[in-house]
């Protein structure tokens, strides 16, 4: 899989920056109150993208890889394993619970459980689930048979209480590989997809610097293709459905103490780049809420940032990643600690908690 650090690499992240964060702070807070979070799942692995739907959120567990260790790059081993997860988020009335809906599909991370990728990215709607697995090539030593054929491919899973099943539903790694749409190196790390209400579904392949569409039947192929800016590749990490019907990409461009990065507007049937919001550090995730305010996790920084009527708002939280907004109460979902396993890691020489999400309320 394209290393496990493929949105974690070279980018000096400090943890006492976002180590020890009082979770109810805020900045350029309006209405005379300060948002508040609650934590509503913990226990994660590696929680990565969110999804809403029907009173439910879905959260991408990109697992903690395996005791299988492979490589001996600069980033270190890679552990292999079947530690994914898809897991379901719900309010039962007087507690907030949770269970994986599917599980024990590949996963790659550092020897202790963090840093990991897998299936990063999940999407629900309607009731229908879908998630996006990473890519390994051959040569990276990564297995071949069942369940790591599963390898950057879109998954359709479907539910069955803790019983789940996911079975692929198009090749979204063979678009790069045939077509190498950005024309760089021939690379392909699936992070990011978005159901859309006619039943296409859209995936942004990190590695490959581009989007991908899938029709309803399966058939995938080359939808954007974003170009290089400020001198760095764009690297798009999240996706979503404005309001105003136009499909929205994060990209991960730029480092914490250069906030290049942008959030691109893009025509949801032509694929077409309509413009960009920038001044931002690496986005892992991105969701609108009803009257169109955007919300944008900025990993590094170790914020949430709200933009609306111009101005824009943050709310600290350790190392954020997916983002989901109820449509209903505009109550913000993200998920934390993201780089972190259930048991946490250990980020220059300190350990985190492990893999959260949390509930903002007032913002």
């Amino acid at each position: 899989m394209k290393t496990r650090t493929s949105l974690v690499v070279a980018t000096g992240v400090a943890l006492a920056a976002t180590a020890g964060i009082a979770p109810a702070t805020a900045s350029g807070g309006h209405s005379g109150g300060k948002p508040v979070v609650r934590v509503i799942a913990t226990g994660l692995d590696n929680p990565r993208q969110l999804s809403y739907d029907d009173g439910h959120v879905y959260v991408a567990e990109a697992g903690r890889g395996g005791k299988k260790c492979i490589g001996a790059g600069p980033e270190g081993e890679t552990c292999i394993g079947l530690s994914f997860a898809v897991t379901k988020i719900y309010w039962d009335g007087s507690a907030w619970q949770h269970y994986r809906v599917v599980r024990g599909l590949p996963s790659g991370a550092a020897p202790d459980g963090g840093l990991a990728t897998g299936v990063d990215g999940v999407s629900a709607l309607h009731g229908e689930l879908w998630g996006i697995e990473t890519f390994a090539p051959p040569e990276a030593g990564v297995p071949v048979t069942p369940p790591w054929n599963k390898l950057g491919k879109l998954l359709s899973i479907e539910q069955n209480g803790d019983h789940g099943k996911a079975r692929i539903a198009a090749d979204i790694s063979a678009v790069e590989l045939r077509y190498n749409p950005h024309k760089a190196s021939v690379d392909s790390n699936p992070y990011a997809v978005l159901a859309l209400p006619d039943g296409r579904k859209i995936v942004a392949d990190a590695a490959g610097n581009d989007l991908v569409v899938v029709s309803p039947q399966g058939k995938a192929k080359p939808f954007t293709v974003f170009p290089d800016h400020d001198k760095r590749e764009t690297v798009p990490t999240s996706l979503a459905l404005g309001p105003d019907g136009n499909l929205y990409v994060g990209e991960l461009n730029g480092l914490t103490e250069k906030p290049t990065a942008r959030v691109w507007k893009v025509d949801p049937w032509t694929g077409k780049i309509l413009g960009w919001k920038s001044g931002f550090g690496p986005i892992s995730g991105i969701a609108f809420n009803s009257g169109g305010d955007l919300y944008v996790s900025q990993l590094f920084q170790g914020v949430v940032t709200k933009v609306a009527h111009g101005k824009r708002t943050n709310v600290k939280v350790p190392f954020p990643a997916g983002l989901a907004v109820d449509p209903y109460d505009g109550k913000v979902y993200v998920s934390a600690w993201s780089v972190a396993d259930r048991d946490g890691t250990v980020m220059e020489g300190k350990k985190t908690p492990g893999g959260q999400v949390w509930k903002i309320l007032g913002f």
